[in-house]
């Protein structure tokens, strides 16, 4: 019988090679979100999003109003404020203050009540700190390593349930990541590990959780091609006119002109996986 492999101790040496092929000299693994024109776009881009994934995301959780809930790595509020808004007493995990920022002007928008938040990495956060909540999620957030503690700290914090949505396959890829990386920055691009691999790394902590597949195909729509250009060059760290040529190029033959703007299009598998306490 094929012996297989700890998961934990293989996204934790996924993650850190991942970490180090993406990261500049002098980069942490906050200064992409702390940097307020990478906040800025995103919080644009997702509000011009279209097809109701954000809506779809929460009716699947089936979290009923009055349930408390923390939400790690919540970033400008994107499933936070909704549930705020549906009637839960939400707490946030997120350590980037731009975005924090993003979320309470989000909030007031939305006319939501008040979030509690904690201005931390999740693996910086302490049991106390964290408490007991109805349930916990996480969506599109977990960029840490040291996979066994913090998802057993996760499960523990949870009282009802937890939820997390992850890439099944590279969320990168959609952005040119492995096509471009070694052209921009003489090095290959490692992508953070997978979903299959957190799934099979619960199953070995004793979670025994269901995954449902989410397939999204509409890519990336923009209002104008400039919109497109920043984003993209944002995203694969390029600075230099060279670099911006090098992805413009690369843009040029993958966009498209629609009825509802400038669409990149692409194709991206996302996980739901959840389990009930």
């Amino acid at each position: 019988m094929m012996e297989l492999p700890d998961y934990c101790q293989l996204w934790d040496e996924t993650y850190a090679l991942a970490l180090e092929g993406k990261l500049s000299s002098g980069d942490t693994e906050d200064s992409f979100w702390s940097n307020q024109e990478n906040v800025d776009r995103f919080v644009k881009h997702l509000l011009n999003k279209k097809g109701g994934r954000i809506e779809d995301n929460i009716a699947s959780m089936h979290i009923p109003p009055g349930s408390t809930v923390l939400d790690i790595g919540a970033g400008p509020g994107t499933l936070a404020v909704p549930l705020a808004c549906a009637g839960c007493q939400v707490t946030t995990i997120e350590p980037s203050v731009p975005m924090g920022k993003a979320m309470e002007e989000y909030r007031q928008h939305m006319q939501a009540p008040h979030i509690s938040e904690i201005r931390k990495r999740w693996e910086n956060v302490t049991p106390q700190e964290a408490g007991l909540h109805d349930y916990v999620i996480a969506s599109r957030s977990l960029m840490f390593g040291n996979l066994r503690e913090n998802m057993l700290m996760m499960d523990g914090t949870a009282k009802k349930g937890v939820h997390i949505y992850w890439y099944l396959t590279s969320k990168s890829s959609s952005w040119g990541h492995e096509d471009l990386w070694q052209s921009l920055h003489g090095k290959p691009y490692y992508s953070a590990p997978n979903a299959s691999v957190l799934w099979n790394a619960l199953n070995q902590l004793g979670v025994y959780a269901n995954i449902d597949l989410k397939t999204k195909t509409n890519g990336h729509l923009y209002s104008t091609v400039l919109d497109m250009q920043e984003d993209y060059y944002g995203r694969l760290e390029a600075k230099e006119p060279w670099q911006k040529d090098i992805v413009n190029a690369d843009l040029d033959n993958k966009y498209e002109t629609t009825d509802a703007g400038i669409r990149v299009p692409s194709t991206s598998y996302l996980a739901h996986i959840r389990w009930e306490k």
